[in-house]
């Protein structure tokens, strides 16, 4: 599994809505609470009015990812969208793999974290050439 992670913080509100409505026929979108919830709780299905109008730049729970090899979804690009009025849930924007470098280029991304999920010994070499380079 590998992720890497991009900033949007320099996105503003109107950039993010319209990166949600250009980019949303690419895709699909689902919606999930940040905390785990009883059985029999759905998540709510909002339309995607709902959703422009809850995007928010000041929302800390907005992330760009994509994503390799993940056990739980599909390689591709993962953008999620906390919303205003619904404080405890957020919706994610799933396009495919081959759509980030054209999401990079026309937002201006740029990487700031990245997460893999190393055998033993791939850890120990990547830690070994790091060391190596101080």
């Amino acid at each position: 599994m590998a992720e890497r992670f991009y900033s949007i913080t320099h996105l503003s509100t109107e950039r993010l809505r319209e990166l949600y409505s250009s980019y949303r026929k690419h895709g699909w979108v689902d919606g999930d609470y940040y905390d785990l919830i009883p059985d029999g709780v759905t998540p709510p299905e909002l339309p995607d009015e709902e959703i422009l109008f809850n995007i928010d730049a000041g929302n800390e729970h907005n992330y760009f990812v994509f994503m390799a090899h993940h056990e739980d979804e599909e390689d591709g690009v993962m953008i999620g969208f906390g919303l205003s009025d619904y404080p405890s849930f957020a919706v994610y924007l799933h396009l495919p793999p081959e759509m980030l470098d054209e999401l990079i280029e026309k937002y201006s991304l740029h990487d700031f974290k990245e997460a893999k999920n190393y055998t033993g010994r791939e850890f120990l070499i990547e830690e070994k050439s790091k060391g190596s380079q101080n």
